[in-house]
Order: C-alpha cells, then sequence, then structure tokens
C-alpha cells in the first residue's frame, strides 16, 4: 500500500511535464545508470574527492548564502497536513530579484532546502530500523533514489515559485546557484533528484547550477557548509557517501538518529502541533506544552513514542550519540537521588530553566548525557570513576584522572562551556586556512557575526544563516505573557519568518568580514 501511494503521488506530479532539455540531461551523466552501476560509482567516493568540495571557479563574485528553507509538499494534500514549514514564497522571488540587481553574485544554499524526511515519513517510504531488508552490519538505511525523487516532484509542485525565481536569476546576470546537501535533504546526492532540479530551474546555462557533491563547499577563502557533521545525532555514518546497500541489493541513503527521531516519533508529533518545530529551542517548547496544554490521548501517543525511540535507540547503534539524544529529549539527569524531595526540587529547576531556554542548563544536560553513554568519552567516563571510588585517597584519585586521555576531556570541556558551531568554525579555519566559515543547521543566528582567535595574530569570522521558516523564542513569547492557547502559526507577529541570509563580499580575492542580513 504505501508503494502504491508512492507510485500514485509521482503520477499526480508529472501533470505539468518537465522542459525537454538535452543539455541538462547531459549535466547529470550519473542519472543515466542503473540501481546497481549507480552504488557501485557513490560508494566507491573517497573522503579526499567528497568531503570537501574547492571550487576551482575563477571569478570571485560576492556571496549570498541561506540555508533552511525546508520546502515541503504544501498544504493541499491531507496525507502531509501540518508538515509544511516554507510560506515565504513571494519573499524568496523579490529577495532573489533584489539581490540579483546589486551585481554578480553567488547564492549559495548551504543544506535543508528540502523537507526530504518527513515527506518520506508521510509516505511511509523509510524502512524502519528492524526492517528485514536492513543491512545486517554497518549504517542503518532509509530512502531510495525512487522515494527521493517522489518527494522532489512534490517539493516543486508545491513551490513553483521558488524554482522559477532561481531560473530567473541565472538567467537575468553573472550569477551562479550553489546547493549542498544537509541531514534534511541528503537526498540531493541523488542524480535523478539534482536533475528534477534542474528542470524546474531551467536555467539557460546549465553550469550555472552547481551542486556540491561534498559535505562542504571551499572557495576564495570562504568554508561553507550545512553543519550537521558537526552534530552528532544528525552526522551520517560516512559523511562522504551516505550510501548503503539494502539485503535486497537496493542503493538506499544512511540514516541517523535525527532522521528516526523525525520519523517514529516527530512526523506524527507536528501533525498535531503544526507550530511545534516553529519554537526554539524544541525541547522547550515540548515542556512549555506538557506543562500549560495536557491532552491526555496526544500525550500518551507521545510517550508511546518515546519509548519506542528508546527500543530503536537501544536495539541499534544508528550513530555514537543515539540514546545521548533519547536521553536529551527526555530531560532525564544522570545521576544518583538524595530523597524524593530534593530530587523533585532539582528536576523542577531544569525543567523551568528548559523551558525559558537557558541555553547554558541544555548544555550541562546534553554534556552529561553524553558523558554516560558516548564511546568516544570513555576513558573520560573510567577515569572519572576510578577517581571516584579512590577517595578520599588523594595519591591514588591523582592517578586515576592522570590516565583520563586529553582529547576526550577537552571534547566533554567544549560541550560544556563552549558552542558547538563557533568551537568547530575555529578548528575550520585552523584546519583549512580560510578566514570565513558559514555553517547553517541550528536555525539561529546567535549574535550574529563572531569573530574567533584562530591563531596568535590571526582572526578569523563565523557566522550561522539562520533558516526561512517562521520561528519565535519560546523564552520571549512566555516573557510577553502569550499563553500557548494563543500560539497560532498563522500569526505573523507572533511567528515572524526573520528571512536570514549571510553575505561575504570581497576586497580584491581577501573576504571580508561575512554581514547577517534579514530579508525583511
Amino acid at each position: 500500500m504505501r508503494w502504491m501511494l508512492i507510485a500514485l503521488a509521482a503520477c499526480g506530479s508529472q501533470a505539468h511535464p518537465a522542459p525537454s532539455r538535452p543539455d541538462l540531461v547531459d549535466r547529470f551523466p550519473l542519472a543515466k545508470l542503473d540501481d546497481r552501476a549507480l552504488c557501485d560509482h557513490l560508494l566507491a567516493r573517497t573522503p579526499d574527492q567528497h568531503m570537501i568540495s574547492v571550487d576551482a571557479e575563477p571569478r570571485t563574485r560576492r556571496k549570498v548564502i541561506v540555508s533552511d528553507l525546508h520546502l515541503g509538499p504544501g498544504t493541499t494534500d491531507r496525507r502531509f497536513a501540518g508538515l509544511e514549514d516554507f510560506y515565504a514564497d513571494t519573499e524568496w522571488a523579490a529577495f532573489l530579484e533584489r539581490e540579483g540587481a546589486i551585481g554578480p553574485m553567488d547564492l549559495v544554499i548551504a543544506g535543508d532546502f528540502i523537507e526530504f524526511w518527513q515527506i518520506a515519513s508521510a509516505l511511509g517510504a523509510l524502512p524502519a530500523v528492524g526492517d528485514p531488508k536492513q543491512p545486517r552490519t554497518g549504517a542503518v538505511l532509509a530512502s531510495d533514489q525512487a522515494a527521493s525523487l517522489t518527494a522532489i516532484e512534490l517539493a516543486i509542485a508545491a513551490h513553483p515559485t521558488v524554482f522559477r525565481a532561481l531560473g530567473r536569476l541565472l538567467d537575468t546576470g553573472d550569477h551562479r546557484v550553489v546547493i549542498i546537501a544537509g541531514n534534511h535533504d541528503a537526498d540531493l546526492l541523488w542524480p535523478k533528484v539534482q536533475l528534477a532540479i534542474a528542470r524546474a530551474v531551467n536555467p539557460r546555462d546549465p553550469a550555472r547550477l552547481v551542486f556540491v557533491e561534498g559535505v562542504a563547499y571551499q572557495h576564495a577563502g570562504v568554508y561553507i557548509a550545512h553543519g550537521h557533521e558537526l552534530d552528532a545525532a544528525n552526522r551520517f555514518a560516512t559523511q562522504h557517501a551516505p550510501f548503503g546497500r539494502d539485503r535486497d541489493g537496493r542503493c538506499r541513503l544512511q540514516t541517523n538518529w535525527g532522521e528516526v527521531f523525525v520519523d517514529v516519533f516527530y512526523t506524527e508529533t507536528e501533525r498535531q502541533i503544526p507550530f511545534i518545530d516553529n519554537l526554539y529551542p524544541e525541547k522547550a517548547a515540548v515542556v512549555w506544552g506538557l506543562r500549560d496544554n495536557p491532552d491526555l490521548a496526544r500525550d500518551i501517543g507521545a510517550a508511546a513514542r518515546a519509548v519506542d525511540l528508546l527500543r530503536v535507540a537501544q536495539g541499534r547503534g544508528l550513530n555514537r550519540n543515539a540514546l545521548g539524544s533519547a536521553l536529551q529529549g527526555a530531560l532525564g539527569m544522570p545521576g544518583k537521588e538524595r530523597g524524593p524531595e530534593s530530587s523533585r526540587e532539582v528536576i523542577d529547576h531544569v525543567l523551568d530553566r528548559l523551558v525559558n531556554g537557558d541555553e547554558s542548563t541544555e548544555a550541562l544536560v546534553v554534556a552529561l548525557a553524553d558523558l554516560a553513554t558516548d564511546p568516544e568519552l570513555e576513558t573520560l567516563r573510567h577515569g572519572l570513576a576510578a577517581a571516584a571510588v579512590a577517595m578520599p585517597d588523594l595519591g591514588a584519585a591523582r592517578r586515576a584522572l592522570s590516565q583520563i586521555d586529553s582529547a576526550s576531556l577537552g571534547a566533554l570541556r567544549d560541550r560544556l562551556f563552549g558552542d558547538l558551531m563557533v568551537n568547530g568554525a575555529t578548528a575550520l579555519m585552523r584546519v583549512r586556512n580560510v578566514d570565513v566559515v558559514v555553517l547553517g543547521h541550528t536555525h539561529s543566528v546567535g549574535g550574529g557575526v563572531n569573530r574567533v582567535e584562530v591563531a596568535r595574530g590571526r582572526a578569523g569570522y563565523y557566522a550561522n544563516t539562520g533558516s526561512w521558516i517562521s520561528v519565535a523564542s519560546v523564552a520571549e513569547l512566555r516573557a510577553k505573557g502569550i499563553t500557548w492557547d494563543q500560539l497560532n502559526l498563522a500569526d505573523r507577529a507572533t511567528f515572524p519568518s526573520k528571512l536570514t541570509s549571510v553575505v561575504v563580499e570581497y576586497d580584491g580575492a581577501t573576504p571580508r568580514a561575512p554581514a547577517v542580513r534579514n530579508a525583511r
């Protein structure tokens, strides 16, 4: 039945046939391969060639970088009720026209352009972690190319203005469009998906539409990536080639903890609460909803899905931080209870801080969960345990602590005291010798542009692209006295679309400090 729905959706999406362009087809030769030959090619990718794509383009243009549009399947098909998040089609077209008129630019879409995860989940196209077709060993697998092609056709049909605007941009000046895959749209690595987008954009010169085959893109002193590769819960097992064969021999994308979370838990939750992923931090939104808007049937269903989520985490290691992410989502606090009253006070205090979006408290919960479960922190965990057992013998405790791996201690310190993206960007500037790093993924522009010390006497800049979906801060809404029952996604005063972009101008071949701009 699932595959019948997918086939019907594919037929429906072809109501307006794509233009016949042999030059476009020739641009994507891998789209002509059958499944086995394509998988052979994709699995042969190497980290040297496909981790970071260094652009050989000799021309240096102004870079305008966006991410996290999350184009969905629209609002007319009842199968996808509550799942569409992008409502800025008109604003997108105006944004491209305005930016294009300024002068030559590279428009870089840095991941999560398309919301493949929820479309595939709603279509039932994702095999469960325990599905018999899953490989016995190695990464757990998700969509095949056929399902991804169905999803992109649905998104194109729902948002024709977005793709036509890209075509107009490419045809009206010395511009390029560079598309990087994120975690929600790793499906952009399928050649038939790229060809479908190229047909929808229909550029006069196909070479100006560039699909990045690596995790990241580097050009003219600027490093751009989605950023999910820095996030343990959302990275793929083989980042440079996130593919595998199921037991039937079919080529599929790898999955990760984040996608399983969306499939098992989040899609159904968003159907019931359409604005849940428009609130940030999302964990604060969940706590707010549970406290202020209890619904027995909804909450029992959510609890059952959460239990299923924990079962999945324990049954198959999707990635090294799966169980830690589950504990984080459950707001658990590792540690020994000192009695019901003090324990309740501690939990209430943590929940109060989390519901108000306290980032330091959230980082502490995540770090504690990581410390309890992350294999990469095993030596740290054992060292701390040995030191605790040795007390009050200070000499023995010191010897136990001396055995701790400094790298794992540094990793935990970064999680406790540093922003993951800022830390990652700083490290990338050192390793890649670039001046600017731009990431997305978190949907938050944070403090704007971050000037960081890369080395003594050398500074660099990190900026986050934010997102184009309508978002609101839980802490700000609660400070204004807005209650849960007043939330309405259609209310743009409550849920504004910030429409952010990061712009990098150049002095000759040297990038200036980036600027974060709001398209409104």
